[in-house]
């Protein structure tokens, strides 16, 4: 199963100075589906490498309505590979 979410940019909330949250307020949401879907044994991965308007013209999607990801969502295989993260040092910098 895939789940593709969008942004309404004809409804999204904009703050005072001009700055669109739609794409903020559809992180937010994705990532509570895939932290509830991990709760319930299910794997999900954000892809956000795809033909934007083709997915847009496959939906029939509203002018002002952007395809922004694509989650599939399942069950992980057997013997999945084990994800290989860098140290944090390697990824962190403190500050002073």
């Amino acid at each position: 199963m895939y789940i593709l979410a969008s942004v309404l940019h004809d409804e999204e909330w904009v703050r005072a100075d001009g700055k669109c949250h739609g794409n903020i307020d559809l992180a937010i949401a994705v990532e509570h589906l895939c932290l509830a879907a991990a709760e319930q044994g299910l794997a999900t991965c954000w892809v956000c490498n795809f033909d934007a308007r083709l997915c847009k013209e496959l939906f029939s999607l509203a002018v002002a309505e952007e395809p922004a990801v694509l989650i599939p969502l399942g069950y992980a295989a057997d013997g999945a590979k084990e994800k290989m993260r860098k140290p944090m040092q390697e990824i962190v910098s403190v500050l002073p």
